[in-house]
């Protein structure tokens, strides 16, 4: 998926994370926690900083929540839903409608970010200033089925009247085959990928794609899913599992650093190293968790119904009907005002 290019952080750090709940797992149980699996889709970086908070602060904990953190195996979060593997997990948001059309039933619960940061990426010394001169180039990608038709739309935006769209699929980081030439265009999410390239000392030219798609671009860069079948039979927890992840991206939203050091101290053999990496990101990143009201989570049809036509267009449903956006979410679970 997508997110494959956005996770630069250590695995060990989930490692480390996961064991706390079962070490804890007698006395949680006697204190009556109940357990929430949340899996991750990549290894831990800025952007679960609202996920160590909330274990760090407690926020779990007075929710009557115990966390149990799955580490990401290369597993798609969709599969370990689909098998009653987790009760939450990560994902980017096109696959939702995508899945929910072949027959999978679940849905978004909340956003992780409440900004579209996703932009493509070229090198800042190529001839290419508009999305308009990629058609027919080399993209660099990561197997990502809605990539395609984004980018076509996004040519055609431009008056590219019949798009060529040609894919490598990457087995390094976006910015690294920029550099070495590998691929003319790649795409990134800003605030990770484009801070990390340019402490890399990569110059990049970025062309969001809200810029283009408008509206169609109003979906988050991630979001939590869960099933139909655990929205409606277990809804108590996953409400307050929320509440808690809530408390914990709002405090990184005002207190970045504080997070950052939460987050680098819960693997400072690995992290402490990386510290300038961590800061960077999670500065950047912060500010995109919540609307301009200060709440975190949110999500509308607008998220999905754009988004969702573009797909269609690009052929994405292999006949079938789209679901109605309405479909694709809910925000029944999360806090309220």
């Amino acid at each position: 998926m997508l997110q494959l290019a956005r996770r630069a952080a250590s695995a060990t750090l989930v490692i480390g994370l996961a064991l706390t709940p079962a070490v804890t797992s007698a006395s949680s149980l006697a204190s009556g926690l109940q357990p929430l699996r949340i899996a991750l889709d990549w290894t831990p970086n800025v952007d679960f900083l609202g996920i160590y908070v909330a274990i760090n602060k407690g926020y779990f904990t007075r929710e009557g929540i115990r966390p149990v953190i799955i580490p990401y195996s290369g597993t798609p979060g969709e599969t370990l839903i689909e098998a009653g593997k987790t009760d939450l997990a990560f994902t980017y948001p096109p696959s939702i409608p995508a899945y929910r059309a072949s027959g999978l039933k679940y849905r978004a619960v909340a956003g992780l970010a409440q900004k579209n940061t996703i932009e493509l990426a070229v090198l800042q010394s190529s001839a290419y200033t508009s999305p308009a001169q990629l058609t027919g180039k080399l993209y660099g990608g990561f197997g990502v089925p809605s990539d395609e038709p984004i980018i076509d739309a996004i040519f055609k935006k431009v008056g590219v009247a019949h798009p060529v769209f040609r894919q490598v699929v990457l087995n390094t980081s976006a910015y690294q085959a920029l550099e070495a030439k590998r691929v003319a265009y790649t795409t990134m999410f800003g605030g990770v990928d484009d801070v990390t390239a340019e402490l890399g000392g990569a110059k990049l030219r970025l062309f969001p794609i809200r810029n283009y798609l408008g509206s169609a671009a109003s979906f988050p860069d991630d979001s939590l899913v869960a099933s139909d079948k655990e929205i409606a039979t277990n809804a108590s927890v996953l409400r307050r599992g929320l509440a808690a992840l809530a408390q914990g991206y709002i405090f990184s939203a005002h207190h970045p650093a504080q997070a950052e050091e939460i987050l680098i101290e819960d693997d400072h053999s690995f992290l402490a190293t990386s510290q300038n990496v961590v800061m960077a990101t999670g500065n950047a990143t912060a500010p995109t968790f919540l609307t301009p009201s200060g709440q975190w989570g949110t999500l509308s049809d607008a998220s999905f119904s754009g988004i969702t036509q573009i797909m269609a267009q690009g052929g994405l449903f292999d006949g079938k009907a789209p679901p109605p956006a309405s479909d694709d979410f809910t925000d029944s679970l999360l806090p309220q005002g």
